[in-house]
């Protein structure tokens, strides 16, 4: 912030761009009007009023001569010498010119259409009549044959400088934005290409650099969203080689067990080998379940909300966690507490969310344990909470636990756990529209998980 501090604004800048141009403009004017003093002074042009001045230092001679000539006309003058009847004697006027001339004169004007002026001598036999501009000329008869007056001509060259004066300028500007424009561009485009471990230049205009900042920001916030996806789906690749890695065993036991049962007559023994075949059987189909779980994600999923009897639901759940707990000899602590008849859930995604949180509370149970599970009714939420007496969370745990392929203590090594269980419950109870909150038992020392949905999602 402090170094965007001492950058220039867009305001300071077109400010200054405004006192440059003011600037250039005084200078071109000075030096305008210097080089055409100048050229006035050394008869490079002539003054405005120059043909008045010469026929005033010709006067007296135009009037005594006995026949004026072109020599005592000043250059770009046109004149004609009249009798006293209004007839040209001689003169370089045209028919139209003299006739104009003399009506002039006549009435008493100087002046016709702004741009011409007559002056008359009134010698002894004849009147002469000149016919002037009051303007600036150039001395030279080659520039006023072929450029226009020296005035005009003034003009349009300061136009034409002040218009060059202005593209310099706007050149100018436009090439300094271009160039710290060009900073923002190079930065959008390395984004563009994710190329993020580039460290972006600084411009020297205070917007330009909070725009970039901004960018940079961004660049930073999509490289750690990036990297977290690389992370994930690394760790995804290798929880699924790990999971296929797994399923060779109980494929093997079953292959084996099935060769002895092929090979053995004893009944007891196909009995055991039996029993084997089904336990591994049944490990493939929860690696399968968790391997399709793991593809799968809130997106995906389509919830389908049915009526469910609330009872019913509470004893299936039970009778599973009976049949899983039966090797821990675990204490079950079963409860309902102000439970509706009915509600409405996903009762398929709902009991697979609830017992991802059992399996895991089985498998950090020791043996003889106590695990809670009871369900409770509170205003318009449904709860289910499942409470084990294993060493509950730590620190680390109540903060990522519902992480995808989080593992908690890594020293377990558990081959079943493959920090899934309670991303997947998560996603599930978000899905009807709940969440999850994780604590520890103060009841009995283990890990709390406590799963809230709406009573009624029917339109959700």
């Amino acid at each position: 912030m402090g170094l965007i501090r001492g950058k220039k604004s867009l305001k300071c800048i077109f400010i200054r761009y405004i006192l440059y141009f003011g600037l250039a403009t005084i200078l071109l004017i000075t030096v305008y009007l210097f080089l055409f003093t100048i050229m006035i002074e050394n008869h490079i042009i002539l003054p405005a009023n120059y043909s008045e001045q010469k026929l005033e230092e010709n006067n007296s001679a135009i009037l005594k001569v006995d026949k004026v000539n072109k020599n005592l006309i000043p250059e770009g003058c046109n004149y004609g010498v009249y009798n006293k009847g209004g007839n040209m004697l001689y003169g370089n006027f045209t028919v139209k010119q003299s006739e104009e001339a003399w009506t002039a004169i006549k009435n008493n004007q100087n002046n016709i259409f702004g741009d011409r002026f007559y002056k008359a001598f009134y010698r002894k036999k004849d009147i002469c009549i000149v016919q002037y501009s009051i303007k600036t000329q150039f001395n030279s008869p080659l520039l006023r044959k072929y450029l226009l007056n020296a005035g005009s001509f003034g003009v349009v060259l300061f136009v034409l400088l002040f218009v060059g004066e202005v593209v310099l300028l706007s050149v100018v500007f436009a090439r300094y934005i271009s160039k710290e424009m060009k900073i923002l561009i190079e930065v959008s485009d390395n984004i563009k290409r994710k190329d993020l471990n580039f460290e972006p230049k600084h411009s020297s205009i205070r917007e330009i650099e909070e725009v970039i900042d901004s960018l940079n920001d961004m660049k930073n916030a999509l490289k750690e969203s990036l990297e977290n996806q690389w992370d994930i789906e690394k760790s995804r690749k290798n929880q699924i080689s790990a999971l296929a890695h797994d399923i060779k065993t109980p494929l093997t036991i079953i292959k084996g067990n099935a060769e002895l049962i092929k090979e053995s007559s004893t009944e007891a023994y196909n009995i055991k080998c039996n029993d084997y075949i089904l336990k591994s059987a049944d490990e493939i189909q929860k690696y399968l379940r968790l391997l399709i779980d793991m593809t799968k994600s809130e997106d995906m999923l389509i919830l389908k909300p049915a009526e469910i009897e609330t009872k019913v639901f509470f004893k299936k759940i039970v009778d599973k966690e009976k049949a899983l707990t039966t090797e821990k000899n675990l204490e079950l602590i079963n409860n309902v507490e102000n439970i509706p008849d009915f509600f409405y859930a996903d009762e398929e995604l709902l009991y697979r969310a609830i017992m991802n949180v059992i399996s895991n509370a089985i498998e950090y149970s020791p043996k003889y344990g106590k695990l809670i599970f009871k369900i409770c009714g509170c205003e318009k939420v449904l709860e289910f909470v499942i409470e084990d007496s294993g060493n509950g969370f730590s620190k680390e745990d109540l903060k990522s636990a519902a992480e995808q392929f989080y593992r908690g203590d890594k020293s377990r090594n558990s081959k079943n756990h493959y920090g899934m269980g309670l991303f997947i419950t998560n996603s599930f109870i978000k899905l009807h529209g709940g969440f999850m909150e994780l604590s520890n038992s103060e009841e009995i020392g283990g890990a709390r998980v406590v799963l809230k949905i709406p009573l009624d999602i029917s339109n959700k």
